[in-house]
């Protein structure tokens, strides 16, 4: 049974919650607040966390830094009554794997978690954990790269779209592609224009370096660019 943990301030929410991921047959543990919910992060193992933005103790942006620096890559979603573009993309860089607004239908947002689950255990299953080329070394497991020696730092998702783009090498990935890996949906305008951006980060971290934008069509990783 796939296990998850549950943080809001809002009862109501938390009940709601609970009903619909344990009809889908989930182990659900609440958390009412930040500090709860690290402690139970830390001393339990979950198939997903399911966060609130804003809570008592710590936020969840907070929570997630933590939690990250800690090494612990369990995958997150985020939701919040906020949705705009800024506080999507503070928290996918603070290290999320998803958000949502608290207004998203239930059975969506059920459908998402277990995406996010599958697609961790996709990527565990692999059986690849490291990547090189003369100037550039990925850990999928430690989830570091170094560039020309030296480490760079990416936020979760920026990695995860690397390794996505790495292990389909040689290949022009679609943004469509893209949106449904990593937020199971397509054609979505907003999620299409955080894909980019997030996109140009990485290749600017990367020294505008091994990803080439195809025009019209979306992404490669070319290890000649």
């Amino acid at each position: 049974m796939r296990k998850i943990l549950i943080a809001d301030d809002e009862n109501s929410i938390l009940t709601l919650l609970e009903y619909h991921f344990t009809a889908a047959n989930f182990d659900v543990l609440l958390a009412h607040d930040g500090q709860e919910a690290l402690d139970l992060a830390r001393t339990e193992k979950f198939d997903l966390l399911l966060l609130d933005v804003m809570m008592p103790k710590f936020s969840g942006i907070e929570l997630i830094k933590i939690l990250r620096k800690e090494k612990n890559y369990t995958p997150i979603l985020i939701l919040t009554a906020r949705d705009d573009e800024e506080m999507r993309l503070s928290g996918l860089d603070s290290g999320a794997d998803d958000y949502l607004d608290k207004t998203t239908d239930m059975k969506e947002i059920v459908i998402r978690a277990k995406g996010l689950i599958r697609r961790a255990q996709d990527y565990g299953d692999n059986g690849v954990e490291n990547f090189t080329l003369p100037d550039i070394e990925v850990d999928f497991q430690k989830k570091t790269v170094k560039l020309e020696g030296s480490f760079i730092d990416l936020t979760k998702r920026e990695f995860d779209i690397l390794e996505y783009l790495i292990r389909r090498q040689g290949q022009i990935v679609s943004r469509d592609a893209l949106l449904q890996s990593f937020w199971g949906v397509s054609n979505a305008d907003v999620e299409t224009r955080t894909i980019d951006v997030l996109v140009g980060r990485l290749r600017k971290k990367l020294n505008n370096r091994f990803i080439k934008s195809k025009r019209g069509y979306g992404y490669i990783f070319d290890e000649n660019a």
